[in-house]
């Protein structure tokens, strides 16, 4: 990665093709990520693009990075008990008047900020939650071992979206960048939505690859 490749004029002499298709398998090549351009500079060897994972997996965002072999860190920014909001409610199968635990963390791999992720849990299934220390410890992990809430199925949606001046801000992105928007809902095998959550991953860092099974 950063490494400076040869110029159009050279890629063409070295390979004996024309240059108009030097440069239009380099724009090919800029196009998905694999190369980037500085006006002025030249054409360089993009950073690979992060896999965020299998859909089809109930892996956690750290298990499935540090499987990956990245480095990863968290950062709560929000961490407070509140009551839950009408479409939340609706999401969860819980009253308006109910109570959740919201958390809102920044997900870094190799120190770069890639998520950000809100998570809605409802607080009657586990009210200690609130005091645990959710930055060097998983939140699955800690709601599987502690309040036996095994995930066993979850819907997601996902849809691309463009960052918001938040999003900006804290992934460190341009204003109107594109992202990944996932949203989750995560049940438990009794049919109980243990929790709903919100990732905004970074476009220009990752890719989502979904794999369907055919179980005829």
């Amino acid at each position: 990665p950063g490494d400076l490749l040869s110029s159009e004029k050279e890629l063409s002499e070295k390979y004996q093709i024309s240059r108009p298709t030097v440069r239009q398998a380099l724009r090919g090549l800029v196009n998905e990520g694999l190369l980037y351009r500085e006006k002025g500079k030249g054409t360089f060897v993009a950073k690979p693009k992060i896999d965020y994972g299998f859909i089809q997996r109930l892996t956690t965002f750290y298990d499935d990075m540090i499987e990956k072999g990245y480095t990863t860190k968290t950062m709560v920014v929000k961490q407070e008990i509140k009551e839950v909001r009408g479409a939340v409610a609706k999401k969860l199968n819980i009253q308006k008047s109910d109570k959740i635990i919201f958390l809102h963390r920044v997900r870094f791999v190799e120190n770069e900020p890639i998520v950000s992720v809100m998570n809605f849990i409802p607080y009657k299934l586990c009210p200690d939650l609130i005091n645990e220390d959710l930055e060097n410890k998983s939140l699955y992990r800690m709601l599987i071992n502690k309040y036996e809430l095994k995930p066993y199925k979850a819907e997601i949606t996902l849809e691309p979206i463009v960052a918001e001046e938040y999003d900006s801000q804290i992934l460190k992105i341009k204003l109107g960048a594109p992202m990944h928007l996932m949203q989750n809902i995560t049940y438990t095998k009794d049919n109980i939505a243990m929790d709903y959550f919100e990732s905004r991953f970074r476009g220009d860092k990752g890719k989502v690859r979904v794999v369907l099974y055919n179980e005829i």
